[in-house]
Order: structure tokens, then C-alpha cells, then sequence
């Protein structure tokens, strides 16, 4: 008798939970894969010895998937991996194939914030810029065998569904698995209920919560949008999801990184009263003794900071600048993206700049850029966290830490101005709070020359020990 059938099912916590039996295979060419979860966003089960499994599926489920091993890739139809199948209530047997993704024993992750294009020309300028560097990026790890995967962290487009299609078209030409996380502007907002708004973006991308492992990695994909109707929404995590994510943490183990990616912000920097929604803390009380990242976008802005004591958020800033009206965002932060160099231990990341290299880490502000600071120079390191150290030296001679303040970037104020000013921004966007207003931030950094001053350096050394340098001259 073939052991999957001895299987226990692993079933948790739904009131929805029996629906009806599904088996499968899970195998990669003639290599049949052990150990794999199976999943239909309510129950689980894992693979046998000879990659079969037997699922009891839920009435209500969309979708079965797997939780990807690491090691391997889903094999990709229109650039999107297929870890999933469409479910239907005749589905008996599902077949789900992967192929071996080469590597060194380590993987590197692209954490890109709100691609957001609205029309046909903002997605040429996403595809001709931030996906040719992309693929230049990706290059460069390929020389050493480390495959690089890309999670868009919602917001794919603006409101214009079709440009999904376009994603997906343009992700056939990158050589690298593809997953998304559905965004508040993912949802089509003529529709009611979240289901419903959801539906053209499953019907591309496939499951809004699902899994994948990169070595000791796990990535968990959460849609913390709760949408009504019309752009009506609630930042957190439903109950379904929570159920879900209970019954999976078993087949996490202990000792491994999780990721939790989502689109809204689990904590805002910027703001003290902020309130942590519930299902986020339930998530932090789940996840509790295990090493836990959350990677999420929507604010347009960049932060690493701590939601709890040794639980980091990477609340990544948008890809598309400020709506692909400037090359920064609000913030500050030039376009880019979070690349994560991922290995079971000792996992570094750092922030790509689009054009150019990884050591491009911040910009240098000539005296009298900050009106409040009128005899500083000022350096703006968009990727800080609070284990950083910005150092500067005068002429050679170091004079120690600069000086951490908050600010708005007169640079992006200058930007807005000049298109007000040349009509490609009306006054009242240039004025709307969450649009194209300069954000404050607490990235900014300053020092005040001696009188005889001619060269500044400014060295900063990220958590990792990697230091990067920009000089000024006086």
C-alpha cells in the first residue's frame, strides 16, 4: 500500500476545513520529492517518499499550492512560477513539477516596493529601467551560482488592472522565480468585497498567502489588505490567514529565518501613536522564539527599524520613485530595491540603487541645503538602521559620528516645485499629504566644517561591517 495513504492529514483550525480529497505528485524530472507541504489555504499535508500526497480539500478553497523547497523552482508559464493549481470542485489529482534551482548553498532575494504604474508608459519606464537593472543585478550573481529570486511587496500596478499582463509578460524575459504580494491598489475597486476585488489579481498571480523556502529561509506571503469596495480598507490580517499561518508554523523548524511579506507596514516609524493592528500581533505571538522579518511596502518611504526587540521590519520604498514623476521617493530614497544575500546564516542586505552599484549608499548635501542648518553638510543614508556608524573626516583628520537629525529633502522639495512650476504637477497634488509632499525621514546626518575646511569624507559602516564613502568639496 502506498504510504501516503497512512498519512495523517494535518487539518488546523478551520470551521471550513473538510471539503473533499485530493492527491498528487510533487516531483522535479524523474525525482520524486519527500517532505514537501501541500496546502489549499486551509489544511495541510506533506509528501511522501515517493512525492505523493493526499489532501482533504475545503469547499471553499481557490487554490492548492505547495510551499516551494528550497532547492528548487516551480516551473514558470508567462514569467509567473506555478506553485499552484486553480481548484475546482472535479479537481481529483493535481501534478505539480519543479525544477532544480542551481546554487552554492546560498540565494538572493529582490525586495521590490510598489512598482505602481497606472498607464502603459509608467510600466515602459519601470520595465526599461528598474527590470534592466534587474537583470544586470542578477547577472552578477549568476557568475557565482547564486539564483536570485524577486518578490514584488504589492501595489504591482495602480488601479489599472491590465497592466498585470504586462508584468507577467515582462517577467518572462528575467531569469528568476517570481512572487507577488497583493497591494491595496492590486484590488479592483469597482468590485465589492474582498474577495471579488482580489479576483483579477489570483487570477494572475495565483494565491494572495502562500509559502517558500531558500534554504534555512522561509518566506511566509500575507495579503494584509482587507478591502470593501472603491478603495475602502483595513491594514491587517484576517482570521482565515491567521488559521492558516497556526497550521503551518509546525512544519517551520526552530532554528530557521522567517520572512513574513506583506504589503501594509506591521509598525510606521514615523509615527509614535501608532497602533499595531491585531492580526499583526497575533502573527508576532505565533512567530514568538522563532527569528522573524517582516518585508513589506505601501508607505513609500524606506526604514529598517525593530517592531519588537530583535524582530526587524524592512518597510521597503517604492520602485516607482514618487509615481514615476521623480527618481525618489518622498523620503528621499532614490529608486531601487532590497536585495537580500540570504544564507542559513549571516544574511546580509542592502539597498540597490537603480543605475548604479551596491556602494552607492547615500547623498551628500553642500552647506546651506538645510535651511535649519545653514553651516552643515549633510549626508542622506536612505538604508540606515540604528547599528550603523556615519563618520566624517575633515582634510584627512576624522572628527568622529555625525550628528542624526530628521528632515523633509529639500532636493525632492526642489523637484516638486519645478514641476509645478514647468505644469507636469498641479499645485493641489503637489500639496496632497500622501502623494507628492517631501516626507520627513531620520535618515539625515550632519557636521559643520572648520571655516578653513576643504575636503569632506563621510564613512558609514553598515551592521554588516561593510563601509561606504562620498566626499564633498568645500
Amino acid at each position: 500500500m502506498n504510504k501516503v495513504f497512512s498519512i495523517v492529514l494535518v487539518v488546523f483550525f478551520s470551521a471550513t476545513c473538510f471539503g473533499r480529497p485530493v492527491k498528487g505528485l510533487v516531483c522535479s524530472g524523474d525525482q520524486k520529492l519527500e517532505g514537501v507541504v501541500v496546502t489549499d489555504g486551509f489544511n495541510f499535508t506533506k509528501t511522501d517518499n515517493a512525492g505523493n500526497f493526499l489532501l482533504e480539500v475545503s469547499d471553499e478553497a481557490e487554490f492548492v499550492s505547495i510551499v516551494t523547497p528550497s532547492g528548487y523552482t516551480a516551473k514558470r508559464v508567462d514569467g509567473i512560477s506555478q506553485f499552484y493549481k486553480i481548484y475546482d470542485k472535479n479537481t481529483t489529482t493535481l501534478k505539480f513539477e519543479l525544477m532544480p534551482l542551481q546554487n552554492n548553498g546560498e540565494f538572493v532575494l529582490f525586495a521590490v516596493g510598489d512598482p505602481q504604474p497606472k498607464t502603459d508608459a509608467q510600466f515602459n519606464l519601470f520595465e526599461t529601467k528598474v527590470m534592466q537593472d534587474f537583470k544586470n543585478t542578477i547577472n552578477e550573481y549568476a557568475k557565482n551560482n547564486i539564483p536570485v529570486i524577486t518578490l514584488y511587496l504589492g501595489d504591482v500596478v495602480w488601479d489599472s488592472m491590465p497592466l498585470f499582463n504586462k508584468h507577467k509578460l515582462a517577467m518572462k524575459q528575467i531569469d528568476a522565480p517570481f512572487y507577488a504580494v497583493i497591494g491595496n491598489h492590486d484590488h479592483q475597486k469597482d468590485q465589492v468585497g474582498d474577495k471579488s476585488c482580489r479576483a483579477t489579481f489570483s487570477k494572475c498571480f495565483g494565491p494572495t498567502y502562500y509559502g517558500f523556502n531558500l534554504g534555512n529561509n522561509y518566506f511566509i506571503v500575507l495579503d494584509n489588505i482587507i478591502y470593501d469596495t472603491n478603495k475602502k480598507y483595513v491594514v491587517d490580517v484576517d482570521q482565515q490567514q491567521l488559521n492558516w499561518l497556526k497550521g503551518y508554523v509546525p512544519f517551520i523548524p526552530k532554528d530557521a529565518n522567517v520572512y513574513v511579506a506583506m504589503h501594509g507596514p506591521v509598525k510606521k516609524a514615523w509615527a509614535n501613536d501608532f497602533k499595531i493592528a491585531d492580526g499583526h500581533k497575533q502573527i508576532l505571538d505565533m512567530m514568538s522564539g522563532y527569528k522573524l522579518s517582516f518585508l513589506t511596502g505601501h508607505t513609500h518611504v524606506n526604514s529598517n527599524l525593530d517592531v519588537n526587540p530583535g524582530v526587524i521590519e524592512h518597510n521597503v520604498a517604492s520602485a516607482c520613485g514618487a509615481f514615476w514623476l521623480n527618481d525618489h521617493a518622498p523620503d528621499g530614497t532614490p529608486t531601487g530595491y532590497q536585495v537580500f544575500e540570504l544564507k542559513d546564516k549571516n544574511t546580509e542586505w542592502y539597498f540597490k540603487t537603480v543605475g548604479k552599484d551596491r556602494n552607492s549608499q547615500m547623498e551628500l548635501y553642500a552647506k546651506g541645503s538645510f535651511t535649519d542648518k545653514p553651516d552643515a553638510i549633510v549626508a542622506k543614508i536612505w538604508n540606515w538602521d540604528p547599528q550603523w556608524k556615519v563618520e566624517w573626516i575633515e582634510d584627512g583628520k576624522n572628527m568622529g559620528e555625525m550628528n542624526r537629525f530628521e528632515a523633509a529633502d529639500p532636493a525632492f522639495q526642489h523637484a516638486v516645485d519645478q514641476m509645478v512650476r514647468e505644469g507636469v504637477l498641479s499645485q493641489a497634488a503637489a500639496v496632497k499629504s500622501d502623494y507628492m509632499m517631501p516626507r520627513t525621514s531620520f535618515f539625515y546626518f550632519s557636521a559643520i566644517p572648520g571655516v578653513n575646511a576643504k575636503n569632506i569624507a563621510v564613512v558609514a559602516t553598515d551592521r554588516f561591517g561593510n563601509k561606504y564613502t562620498e566626499t564633498i568639496k568645500l
